[in-house]
């Protein structure tokens, strides 16, 4: 026997020479529904195999000629778990990292102040309305859209649209859950009747991997497929490997949103009950504050990506969707708004939407800057000639918003003009030696919950995750509550994972994703037998400056306060400093700053901001991180 004080020592060495390995193994025993087929695993199975192959090995070398390793050695005991002393030095890291911070966070507080004093009129006849994901690289495309049809209005919401459940695509034989990781959702949504299939290659199915219809397609094939490979280095273009985010649901298959029959499907209820939808969409829409003044149309835009050669592919996608493409939710979600027997309820408990108002799901894809459009041939006559207007809107605006995004490219001139951009976008999207497709959220340093007069007239360079909130409709917090229970651990998450990803890429990220191999489909790894690399690769986060969130909430700061506080795991986000809070008044506009536990008012030393007029001049102008402008019409 060995020393029994050191076994402690001895495991946490032992998992954390292969933290990705130990690190999977406790997520899959956390949440064994992650996996496509469910294993039930446990961390200490996977430790007592280990020390078991560790005695094989010490027997095979030694024999029986080998001894502990913590009864012969000297070996200091340690507390693990013991606080970290501080230091001059750790002092010093911890005042540079609050200036580098509060050096960004000034400027956007500075510009809410500024800007609050403008007086602004309601829009009367809106042209549309668009409810995007939070997601910040919905920020700048939102932007485009108001400033291209100045009777437009955007809204932000987490991208499942509120509504939680399992995904069967027709004919598959696995659920996909498409609801923010922590919810266990109770409801299955079907697809029935896909037509389109999806594309085959012979090089990637099973035939090529048997020995002699293998061989007929290696020696039959195998030209043929160098001098394609080669022909898609020259000029780019889609096929059937390339993962696209339209491909995850079919837009002229049905889906089984309305609960018939009580049907039950593996514990799980097919589609909702009028009741069930009528509380969903009316705890959407509150939230946001979309309660009256509906326009003729109103877009539900979930979100997803495209790419050649990426195995961090699902980090592309929708967050707030697990990782998924936000389609399916944004046209369940529009179904739900369009059913007459919801709105009836709806109408009941003081949100009436007008007959005229019809809803439409669609998919933007953030990698290409397109959108797809689901079920618009049901809008009335009137409706689908106003779809056709609206449809060239969002088609400038993606075409502005490829330029904006291209100033980060390498290989594109963002100088060249926005339509011209976007074909070389597109392009990028599918070519298979671009290891960065789009840069994801790098760069994200804001949660904005409040109305969009906080920040529409402010360039904040695609930095900001957007919440719309009405503080009048939600006087007690309410709905603000559920706000932050999933901006927190969402946002939140997602700025951690950037913020340590970039401080220690080698450790705590992922390094570059060239030599990446997909092990098992649940991780990547350097060759075929290291270690699966926790955070994300260095391609993802070049670009981002390690700061922690910055929340900016429009309320009263007592009843933020009471908000945070009513939850353990949502208020331990905010004392811990793992994101910063801030609070704006909303009827004097003062700041206060979450410090301490409590909040203390807060005046910005930024006394003045640069303005612009003309976005294209500021984006044009430099590849770094910009600083934040006034936007004058």
């Amino acid at each position: 026997m060995g020393k029994e004080s050191l076994y402690e020592q001895y495991l946490f060495d032992q998992q954390f020479s292969h933290q990705g390995w130990s690190g999977i193994i406790s997520s899959i025993e956390d949440a064994p529904e992650s996996l496509i087929n469910t294993k039930q695993i446990s961390l200490e199975d996977a430790i007592k195999f280990e020390l078991l192959l560790e005695l094989d090995a010490l027997e095979v070398y030694f024999g029986d000629v080998w001894s502990p390793i913590g009864s012969g050695a000297s070996i200091k005991e340690i507390n693990l778990l013991a606080d970290v002393p501080s230091t001059e030095l750790s002092d010093v890291k911890k005042i540079w990292q609050k200036a580098l911070e509060w050096s960004y966070y000034d400027q956007v507080l500075a510009g809410m102040k500024m800007q609050s004093n403008e007086i602004r009129t309601e829009i009367v006849n809106k042209s549309f309305q668009a409810l995007f994901c939070i997601d910040d690289r919905e920020c700048s495309l939102r932007r485009y859209i108001e400033r291209l049809d100045t009777n437009a209005e955007t809204f932000g919401t987490p991208g499942f649209f509120g509504v939680e459940f399992y995904f069967q695509p027709d004919g598959g034989k696995h659920y996909t859950k498409l609801c923010p990781a922590p919810i266990t959702p109770k409801f299955l949504i079907k697809e029935l009747g896909r037509i389109s299939k999806n594309e085959k290659d012979i090089y990637y199915t099973k035939s090529s991997s048997s020995l002699l219809s293998g061989w007929f397609v290696s020696q039959m094939l195998g030209l043929w497929s160098g001098v394609k490979l080669l022909g898609t280095i020259f000029r780019p273009s889609s096929n059937a490997s390339n993962a696209s985010s339209y491909k995850h649901m079919d837009s002229t298959a049905k889906l089984t949103i309305v609960n018939e029959n009580n049907l039950v499907e593996n514990k799980l209820q097919v589609g909702f009950t009028e009741t069930e939808m009528a509380d969903r969409m009316e705890g959407l829409l509150r939230s946001i504050g979309l309660v009256k003044n509906f326009a003729p149309i109103v877009y539900v835009v979930g979100h997803g990506a495209s790419s050649a050669n990426n195995p961090h592919f699902s980090a592309y996608d929708c967050g707030a969707c697990c990782g998924r493409p936000g389609s399916v939710n944004a046209r369940v979600a529009a179904g739900m708004l369009n059913n007459k027997n919801v709105r009836a309820i709806l109408k009941e408990r003081g949100v009436d939407i007008p007959a005229t108002t019809e809803f439409v799901g669609a998919l933007h894809d953030t990698t290409r800057d397109a959108i797809r459009y689901y079920d618009s041939d049901l809008l009335s006559e009137v409706n689908k000639t106003k779809h056709k207007q609206n449809e060239s809107i969002f088609s400038n605006a993606l075409d502005y918003n490829s330029k904006e995004r291209s100033r980060r490219f390498e290989s594109i001139d963002s100088h060249s003009s926005p339509k011209k951009i976007h074909k070389k976008v597109e392009a990028r999207s599918v070519s298979l030696f671009e290891p960065r497709p789009e840069l994801n959220h790098a760069t994200n340093a804001l949660c904005i919950v409040g109305g969009r007069e906080l920040s529409d007239h402010l360039f904040l360079d695609r930095r900001s995750f957007l919440n719309s909130f009405d503080y009048k409709i939600d006087p007690e917090g309410k709905y603000l509550f559920n706000i932050l229970k999933a901006a927190a651990p969402v946002c939140g998450g997602i700025n951690l994972e950037y913020f340590f990803s970039r401080v220690d890429n080698q450790k705590l990220g992922a390094g570059s994703k060239l030599p990446h191999n997909v092990m098992g489909l649940i991780g990547v790894a350097n060759g075929y037998d290291g270690d699966l690399r926790p955070g994300l690769p260095s391609q993802m986060i070049e670009i981002h400056d390690p700061v922690r969130l910055l929340v900016i909430v429009e309320h009263l700061p007592e009843v933020v306060s009471k908000v945070i506080k009513s939850n353990d795991a949502t208020y331990e986000w905010f004392k811990n400093e793992w994101v910063n809070l801030s609070v704006v008044h909303p009827e004097t506009k003062e700041i206060f700053v979450f410090k301490n536990e409590e909040f203390v008012l807060y005046k910005p030393l930024t006394q003045n901001l640069s303005e612009a007029k003309n976005v294209e001049e500021i984006i044009e102008s430099s590849v770094d991180n910009l600083p934040v402008y006034l936007l004058k019409n």
